[in-house]
């Protein structure tokens, strides 16, 4: 209650000091991860500018461990994950190996797109922990099959999206709703989904390969 009344006050009275209040929202979803509206507060912060993608996905990531949500939190969901990965690209590790007999250098480059808040220290553990949970939580077989018959194809669009991100663009659900979008010519959607499974952080397959 005291976070919220605080939150209200700061956007009323204070509405510049945005890292204050993004850290209020952020800690009234801590103690309340199913309110919607900390969160679309939020969002609307992140699309001005105002809040970071790793934060928002992390926010997001909790809202929807406790609840279900529209495709718009989806979408939105999806997009961090796309941001986080362009921001990757410029993570690279380049060797220089020089080489005898004044021949020139040459270049060794390691590149690894899945950023490191899914992959190290506590944090690495517990998006390990949600990949795992989700798919039964968020992904299931019957799931799918209910969300098809429902006909909502931005839900499952932006689901898939944020599924390649976790699971990769063979994962059963992107499978199906890529299908599905072919056959109703749905090419802005497929576009968005296609988007996603070319630029993919890859979670998943990077914890494959570190367990193997």
């Amino acid at each position: 209650m005291l976070d919220r009344l605080r939150a209200s006050l700061l956007q009323q009275f204070d509405c510049n000091n945005k890292p204050v209040f993004s850290t209020c929202l952020e800690d009234i979803l801590k103690k309340d991860p199913t309110c919607s509206n900390s969160l679309e507060k939020l969002v609307r912060l992140h699309q001005n500018e105002d809040y970071s993608s790793e934060s928002l996905l992390e926010m997001i990531a909790l809202h929807l461990d406790a609840t279900n949500a529209d495709y718009n939190i989806w979408r939105e969901y999806a997009m961090c994950f796309l941001k986080l990965s362009q921001y990757e690209e410029d993570r690279m590790s380049v060797c220089l190996n020089g080489n005898e007999g004044g021949h020139k250098p040459r270049y060794s480059v390691s590149f690894n797109k899945t950023p490191k808040i899914f992959i190290k220290g506590q944090s690495g553990k517990s998006w390990k922990l949600r990949c795992r949970w989700w798919s039964t939580r968020h992904f299931s077989h019957d799931i799918l099959a209910s969300e098809t018959a429902a006909g909502d194809l931005e839900l499952l669009t932006y689901k898939a999206a944020s599924a390649v991100h976790m699971y990769g663009s063979e994962f059963y659900y992107v499978v199906d709703v890529r299908s599905c979008l072919e056959q109703e010519n749905e090419r802005e959607l497929l576009n968005f989904l296609q988007m996603h499974i070319r630029n993919s952080v890859g979670i998943y397959s990077n914890f494959q390969q570190r367990t193997n």
